[in-house]
């Protein structure tokens, strides 16, 4: 009972730990720059929050190894780890003037650089969508300002693995966190990874200084969180739509693929184990943006609010301004990848900690028991 007691405490710490760290000091919940359009507010959205979706990446490619010499066969670990992937400056920020809008306009005399979800913790340039009505001019349909970073470029990743040992000189290794909620919060993790003796293969491999392998890895992070864009009630005019419910179930979900694979090299000797490695990491993050989204949008029918006095028209919300947001793909991040690291066996009992060198690099520590 105790150990169940455990391992759930230890579930509620990783998911937390993930959701705090990655999610709650975000301005994902606030998702008002979809005003200016989906399309223009998807390019935004993708802008604003890669730098988190390559660190998240990252550190899912942490924490496979502490040494290059595979179980024997039945041997096993089980390890906790901590992976902290360090955004690099130059994504804490990105140009607006680079992105293709098709509405939205900067406001003028705004600054066209921008915080992303891991800069400063202040509002960003202000953005327009403006449009030009020949009877009523120039209408401003959205203005708003791009939003704040949050002040948070170190990504935590804890995990736990188990790892046992095959025949032919080959472990493999596997992560798992099952689906769990935390208030409107969701998280869940798997991962597969294996490694396999190269040293094996060379003629007096027993008189070898040291031990090399080969290594890969495959993790998927699953979260969703919810977030809330509402008609404006004083101007909504639906016919189909329900502004009490069909806005209701308005969520973001991030899904992060990581793979790696390295080649690793490592030397053991009393209590202390010296181990690197060299290899190909890639990443990618899908972001679904689940539920109806009324966009502002001009009909002078509505705008024009009594039959004898013409009000300043301005944005309404009707039918066939609700939308679903398409599916975001944030661009694939994919680099060469250096480790290096060191690991204390004291008994049963390992610690070990490394450095990953990449553009974003990567501290990992942890904890273990080992049979080998």
């Amino acid at each position: 009972m105790n150990k169940i007691k455990t391992m759930k405490r230890l579930s509620v710490f990783i998911v937390a730990t993930c959701i705090t760290a990655s999610l709650s000091y975000s301005q994902i919940g606030n998702i008002n720059f979809l005003e200016g359009g989906i399309a223009d507010g998807a390019k935004l959205f993708e802008a604003y929050l890669a730098p988190w979706a390559n660190a998240f990446g990252a550190s899912l490619n942490g924490g496979w190894y502490n040494t290059a010499k595979p179980h024997k066969l039945g041997g096993f670990d089980v390890t906790f780890t901590v992976s902290t992937t360090f955004v690099p400056l130059g994504a804490k920020t990105f140009d607006l003037s680079e992105i293709d809008f098709e509405n939205l306009t900067l406001q003028t005399g705004s600054d066209t650089e921008a915080p992303t979800i891991a800069g400063e913790n202040k509002d960003g340039p202000s953005l327009e969508y403006i449009l030009s009505n020949p009877t009523y001019g120039d209408i401003t349909i959205a203005s708003f300002k791009t939003p704040p970073g949050s002040n948070w470029g170190a990504i935590p990743l804890p995990m736990i693995k188990a790892g046992l040992g095959l025949p032919l000189g080959t472990d493999v290794t596997v992560r798992f966190v099952p689906k769990i909620n935390i208030k409107d919060y969701s998280l869940s993790l798997w991962g597969i990874g294996g490694k396999h003796s190269i040293t094996q293969y060379f003629p007096g491999e027993k008189l070898m200084p040291f031990d090399l392998s080969l290594q890969g890895g495959y993790t998927k992070i699953e979260i969703s969180v919810p977030v809330e864009l509402k008609p404006d009630a004083s101007t909504s005019h639906f016919q189909d739509y329900d502004i009490n419910s069909d806005f209701e179930d308005q969520e973001v979900n991030m899904e992060v693929t990581a793979y790696s694979i390295n080649l690793l090299i490592s030397k053991k000797l009393p209590i202390v184990t010296f181990y690197g490695g060299v290899g190909y990491s890639k990443t990618q993050t899908v972001i679904t943006v689940a539920g109806n989204y009324a966009i502002p949008t001009f009909d002078a029918t509505y705008s024009i609010q009594a039959p004898y006095t013409l009000l300043s028209p301005g944005p309404v919300y009707i039918d066939a301004s609700v939308y679903q947001v398409p599916t975001i793909d944030i661009k694939n991040h994919s680099g060469l990848r250096l480790n290096a690291g060191i690991r204390f066996t004291l008994g049963v009992l390992t610690i070990h900690g490394d450095y990953t060198k990449a553009n974003y690099s990567v501290i990992t520590g942890g904890l273990g028991i080992s049979f080998r």
